[in-house]
């Protein structure tokens, strides 16, 4: 498998962008995201009195003219964000582009992060082992993507909400969370009640397949369930093509509805609109990146 698997108009452009968030829960080290402290950027914040033990290359002289005060020159502190990428490595992620497609919008989604001096971490499990990658730096860039490029082909049959948690860090600025959404409500909604203590700006990234939307099945076949590999002999007709997008319409607006009680923010990425339109255009318009 070779690991070019962006665009190369999109990979030159991705260190343009920069992944936004209003979360406070930032990193401790520099980066290139203003936080809400004072700290020793260039960007000027404000004036505080002058308290013994400051750093006397910090008063200004021109306001201790006027007023015969000494006060400090306050600093916008930069730090980094804490990036983490989760993909759903189960066997319904594995059809109809929808692999390929997951790990190019998790590339780009890293190689931003990387770009900008961000921590950037990834974790899944793929056929029961698990995954895990954290780096920070540009230097970092070639290293993420060949590992993502480099995944397995899922072929495992374990639920993604029950795994998603394992060996996830704590401590996440931005969470993105990129799969298919196939398994039961029920469990998103356990899931989604035990992410506020890891991360308060978590992020559905939903994959879905031209097939899955415009099924083009028609007569009499055997279908097989691609998770647990049961077979069912079946005739599609046009009724039953309605029947199952009114169907996959109703999981889609309970999910919707799920994810607006959580505060989770949420978007439909379709493999034939292809990463080039889904990062440039709708990650920007949705305000992700800037």
């Amino acid at each position: 498998m070779t690991h070019e698997l962006l665009p190369n108009q999109l990979a030159k452009r991705l260190s343009s962008f920069a992944i936004v968030s209003k979360s406070k829960r930032l990193g401790a080290h520099k980066g290139t995201h203003r936080s809400r402290k004072t700290g020793s950027s260039l960007d000027f914040s404000d004036f505080r009195e002058y308290h013994p033990g400051d750093d006397l290359r910090h008063i200004d002289w021109n306001v201790y003219a006027r007023t015969e005060k000494p006060y400090i020159k306050q600093f916008l502190d930069e730090q980094e964000m804490r990036i983490h990428i989760v993909l759903d490595a189960t066997k319904s992620m594995s059809v109809d582009g929808k692999w390929e497609f997951a790990r190019q919008l998790a590339i780009a989604l890293g190689q931003i992060g990387l770009s900008s001096g961000d921590t950037v971490s990834f974790s899944t499990r793929i056929n029961g082992k698990k995954q895990f990658f954290r780096k920070k730096g540009i230097v970092q860039r070639a290293m993420w993507t060949k590992m993502i490029a480099t995944l397995e082909t899922p072929q495992t049959t374990e639920e993604f909400t029950e795994t998603i948690l394992k060996g996830m860090p704590k401590a996440i600025t931005v969470l993105f969370i990129i799969t298919d959404g196939l398994e039961e409500l029920e469990k998103w909604t356990q899931l989604f009640r035990k992410l506020p203590g890891i991360c308060h700006d978590t992020r559905l990234i939903f994959v879905q397949s031209d097939e899955e939307e415009h099924p083009q099945v028609e007569g009499d076949v055997k279908l097989i369930d691609i998770e647990n590999e049961k077979e069912v002999d079946i005739s599609i007709s046009r009724q039953r093509i309605e029947s199952y997008l009114n169907k996959k319409a109703s999981h889609e607006a309970k999910m919707a509805a799920i994810c607006n009680r959580f505060g989770i923010q949420y978007f439909h990425a379709r493999v034939k609109e292809g990463v080039m339109e889904t990062v440039t255009k709708k990650m920007r318009h949705a305000g992700w990146l800037r």
